[in-house]
């Protein structure tokens, strides 16, 4: 029997959508407010206000993985280096939260696992630190440089990188059909074991959706964003700007093997879906935790609830 494709797809989204797990998210935004409200009592003046950003800021979340990202823009003048301010968040939270909670630094970021709650929840948070790049001229321009603390992205240790948060929020703004599709892949890369950045994605959905033309349906456009990525991914002329930093080539930092691979992947799932409707169950199962109606299409999704830390991690500080 096969598959509407369209149907399933829209299907797919919907079974992955936030709202499936309210508890969970009430859970991760109660926590984000606390964290929020702890970083801007203890540095004051010195930091501007706290804000989200990643997948809830941008409405791409799925609810198999997800986390929240916390940006604390710091002044100018508040610490004499970018380090120190990454090191001196990172030491208050570790002061702060004595309970258990899992505190890592990461490539530009501060991990926080907390204990599970009384509903069973873990939350995991990122917090951000950033600097303006000039003595208070963040609130116009939203500027901030951020610190690596891992040698990645083709960044070294110690090193920074100019973003706009702000910028890469808006980039995605009002673009609902983007969002669909950036969902979708989002849905293949955690599903099937993908490692590749998300925001990478993302970005090559957006500018692949500003030159469609097609039908108002869901597989075509998917279709053409996978097609796009696969005629592209590999050029070594193609770039894929950062629209928090125009200097900034996303593709730079991935090798071309992992580019060819990619580009190979997004070929083989078009070819598998137009020769048999029912592979797109593969590539984009139904989270079947949340499926309206048991199989609907004869065979059992295969995806299922949000995925938490293994509870073996090395826990507190």
């Amino acid at each position: 029997m096969a598959t509407d494709i369209n149907q399933y797809l829209s299907e797919s989204i919907e079974t992955h959508k936030m709202k499936h797990i309210q508890k969970e998210v009430d859970a991760f935004q109660a926590k984000a407010d606390e964290v929020k409200s702890k970083l801007e009592t203890h540095y004051g003046c010195n930091l501007y206000y706290v804000f989200r950003s990643g997948s809830f800021a941008k409405n791409t979340a799925i609810n198999i993985k997800f986390d929240i990202d916390l940006v604390a823009p710091f002044k100018y003048e508040s610490f004499d280096t970018l380090e120190a301010i990454y090191n001196d968040v990172y030491d208050f939270l570790v002061n702060e939260y004595k309970d258990g909670t899992y505190i890592r630094k990461q490539k530009v970021s501060i991990g926080l696992t907390f204990p599970i709650d009384k509903n069973g929840v873990i939350v995991k948070l990122d917090v951000v630190p950033g600097r303006e790049l000039n003595k208070d001229d963040y609130p116009n321009t939203k500027n901030l440089n951020l610190y690596f603390n891992e040698d990645h992205w083709g960044y070294k240790k110690g090193s920074r990188q100019k973003t706009n948060i702000h910028a890469q929020i808006d980039h995605i703004s009002g673009k609902s059909e983007e969002r669909k599709v950036i969902r979708l892949l989002k849905i293949w890369k955690n599903t099937n074991h993908q490692d590749y950045k998300s925001f990478m994605l993302e970005l090559f959905t957006i500018k692949a959706m500003a030159s469609y033309s097609g039908d108002n349906n869901l597989w075509d456009k998917l279709k053409y964003v996978m097609t796009y990525i696969a005629d592209n991914v590999t050029d070594e002329s193609f770039r894929l700007i950062d629209p928090g930093n125009s200097n900034n080539n996303v593709l730079s930092s991935i090798d071309m093997n992992k580019r060819s691979m990619l580009s190979t992947t997004m070929r083989t799932i078009i070819n598998a879906i137009d020769n048999d409707s029912n592979s797109v169950a593969i590539y984009f199962p139904i989270n079947a935790k949340y499926q309206k109606q048991e199989n609907r299409y004869g065979y059992k999704s295969g995806s299922s609830g949000p995925s938490y830390p293994p509870t073996s991690q090395r826990f507190g500080e």
